[in-house]
């Protein structure tokens, strides 16, 4: 029962984490191609914007024209995937291994 719970957090948290992940690529091509009146275009910059602005404050001395933000988002994002979610889903695989043996 507890494994089944983990496993599900972990799955939560991964499908948030990807859904991150697809916003901010759909920021990136929106920054370049989109049209600021459309409603989605809009949405997605509502929704990405907040996790840029501190990591821009952070990163506006560094020189150039690139933005930093989305890809320091995109590598927080994957960290997480990598510290969180799958040390979750071996916990939880190990809880029904055991789950399953005992009698």
């Amino acid at each position: 029962m507890t494994a089944g719970i983990i496993q599900g957090l972990a799955a939560v948290i991964n499908f948030f984490l990807s859904a991150v992940q697809l916003l901010v690529f759909a920021s990136i091509i929106v920054s370049w191609v989109g049209d600021r009146s459309n409603q989605i275009v809009v949405m997605i910059i509502n929704i990405t914007e907040p996790m840029y602005r501190p990591l821009r404050r952070l990163t506006r001395n560094i020189p150039g024209p690139f933005d930093w933000a989305p890809m320091i988002v995109l590598a927080l994002v994957i960290f997480a995937q990598i510290a969180i979610v799958k040390p979750l889903m071996a916990y939880g695989d190990r809880l029904m291994t055991a789950e399953i043996q005992a009698p």
